[in-house]
């Protein structure tokens, strides 16, 4: 039998420190991963690569999504032949986990071995969460689906805004454990360990392919100064969900990670994994967006940066 963990939460919230930390906290048992990516390029995928791990990446669309949903089942039925302890799975940030146990079922008779689903890690930013809540329905459900909610970036907020998240989530699921932080630090092995079951009747996930933010994709073709990178970020954060990847600086390769104004470019130190230069950019505005990536790309890094 073989433990699966699914990690929820919207975009940038930090579901991806959090998969480090159970990757580093269960190195001696034998884990199986499976990243869902919502754009066409699995950013998080290169973050979290080790060897020694069985690692599947699902990108463009939600895993609950007819979209890619197919390739979910043949990933998760592919991870049941493995000699794997734990499949851990990170959802998509915009990914409705309505539906998860009606997958389970599905694949049932197709598994070589059985998925023993302890539940769902959702983390919530407590800094934009209440302002997006009620924008998509996904949120609702990651919460009503959810086993244990880590507030996280408690750092960015007052303790009247901690309560009302604390409330919000409450009001939609009281049985899910909460817990208060700043990046993701939890005892992570102890959180699995104490997951409880939330048995709720399965749903339809509302992920399907007309709802979907539009993604665009930013291709480094040549080095731009970390000034300049920092210019065209700050012109498209405000318009994004969510903004990440690599492009190559006078400075070398660096990591890209924006929500809103918080906007971070950090060195690409890891020389065993040298990453795809692209950025991910992933649209509040819609198809708008494209005029604003052609306008700050003319204005900042213009021939040095391609859509």
């Amino acid at each position: 039998m073989i433990k699966l963990i699914l990690l929820t939460g919207f975009l940038g919230t930090g579901k991806t420190t959090l998969m480090k930390s159970l990757l580093k906290a269960f190195k001696e048992e034998k884990i199986g991963v499976i990243v869902n990516e919502f754009g066409e390029v699995n950013i998080d995928a290169v973050l979290m690569k080790q060897d020694g791990i069985e690692m599947a990446e699902l990108s463009n669309g939600s895993i609950f999504c007819a979209c890619i949903k197919d390739y979910f089942l043949d990933s998760l039925v592919e991870m049941s032949k493995q000699d794997i302890s734990y499949l851990f799975i990170e959802a998509s940030g915009l990914a409705d986990p309505a539906n998860m146990q009606q997958i389970l079922n599905t694949i049932d008779a197709d598994t070589q071995r059985t998925y023993d689903y302890l539940g769902s890690i959702c983390v919530v930013d407590a800094e934009t969460f209440l302002d997006l809540y009620d924008l998509l329905p996904a949120l609702h459900h990651q919460i009503e689906y959810s086993n244990t909610v880590i507030i996280n970036k408690a750092d960015l907020v007052d303790e009247n805004r901690i309560a009302e998240v604390s409330n919000q989530i409450s009001e939609v699921n009281e049985e899910a454990q909460q817990c208060v932080t700043s990046f993701c630090k939890v005892d992570i092995k102890d959180l699995v360990k104490d997951l409880k079951p939330v048995l709720k009747e399965a749903k339809e996930s509302t992920n399907t392919r007309e709802n979907r933010p539009k993604s665009f994709v930013l291709k480094s073709v040549e080095p731009v100064s970390k000034t300049q990178l920092q210019e065209l970020l700050e012109k498209l954060a405000p318009s994004a969900y969510r903004i990440k990847g690599f492009a190559m600086t006078d400075a070398g390769i660096v990591e890209v990670s924006a929500v809103k104004e918080h906007i971070y470019i950090m060195p690409w130190d890891n020389n065993a994994f040298k990453p795809e230069l692209e950025i991910v950019v992933i649209s509040s505005v819609g198809i708008r967006m494209m005029s604003l990536i052609t306008e700050a790309i003319s204005g900042s890094i213009k021939g040095s940066i391609l859509l």
